[in-house]
């Protein structure tokens, strides 16, 4: 969620020239996300011995994965209103290009807060519910020594802030990364275990992030019990090449189609490397 705040900011820019009623949800959206971050935060130093209710936790995992689906949706439309920048020639064909960009912002602008009242109803929700479960009573004290659960980064996306996150996340990029430096050629694979809620995707992610910059491409997705594929192979191919694939998510492409295409953005890739 550190990494979301900022991008939603720049939404308001005046360069994405979005309508006053939609910077006014991305507003709301900000607040609201900022207040459940700090509820977060209570919620992961809660003492061991008085942990959160069940359902706190599966409020706090839903939280935590929303967050990553909005910020999937505003890196989309950032590219996308990027990619439609003036052009530059002049005349008959100048004006008639410009005028398509013009429709074309004109599209990804109302898409955005069509998007965005979306997203503000999910939000809306959640917020009901942490009322509802009365996040904010939960009592808390100083994150301290002995606290070592894995809760810890589950439930508070800031890795600065928390205690023993940067020792297991080490830990594991010590252990993917020596196949790879040893130059062995085969895949290393860690599994994180646990209960739910517990932050094995926020660990994962955090893991990623650390070392998704040694590697020519990457893409990092949560998968559920009952997957979307269609979705996951669609972000994996945007998240690998955000502006030859911006648009993605409108193609209609099945299974296997789309894990043809993304065996061909691979392959073309690794001959060009």
């Amino acid at each position: 969620m550190s990494t979301l705040l900022p991008k939603l900011a720049d939404l308001l820019k005046e360069e994405y020239n979005l309508q006053k009623s939609v910077k006014g949800e991305i507003m709301f959206l900000e607040a609201e996300l900022e207040s459940m971050r700090t509820a977060l935060l209570k919620v992961s130093v809660a003492p061991i011995d008085q942990p959160p209710d069940i359902q706190v936790i599966l409020w706090a995992r839903d939280v935590r994965e929303l967050s990553y689906d909005i910020e999937d949706h505003v890196d989309t439309f950032m590219v996308r209103v990027d990619s439609h920048i003036p052009n530059k020639l002049r005349g008959v064909k100048g004006l008639i290009d410009r005028s398509g960009n013009l429709m074309k912002k004109t599209s990804i602008r109302r898409k955005i807060g069509i998007a965005v009242k979306d997203i503000k109803s999910h939000i809306t929700e959640v917020s009901q519910r942490r009322d509802r479960y009365k996040v904010h009573n939960i009592t808390s004290k100083p994150v301290g020594t002995t606290i070592h659960s894995l809760r810890l980064s589950a439930l508070y996306n800031d890795m600065t802030k928390l205690v023993g996150i940067e020792e297991k996340s080490d830990h594991l990029v010590k252990r993917l990364m020596k196949g790879h430096q040893a130059s062995r050629g085969q895949l290393e694979i860690v599994s994180i275990v646990g209960f739910g809620g517990l932050g094995k995707t926020t660990l994962a992610k955090i893991v990623y992030d650390k070392i998704k910059d040694q590697f020519d491409c990457g893409a990092f997705v949560s998968i559920s019990l009952n997957p979307n594929m269609e979705k996951i192979f669609k972000s994996m191919i945007h998240q690998i090449d955000m502006s030859e694939y911006s648009k993605i998510n409108d193609a209609t492409l099945d299974e296997v189609a789309l894990i043809e295409k993304l065996r061909e953005i691979l392959e073309k890739r690794y001959v060009q490397s």
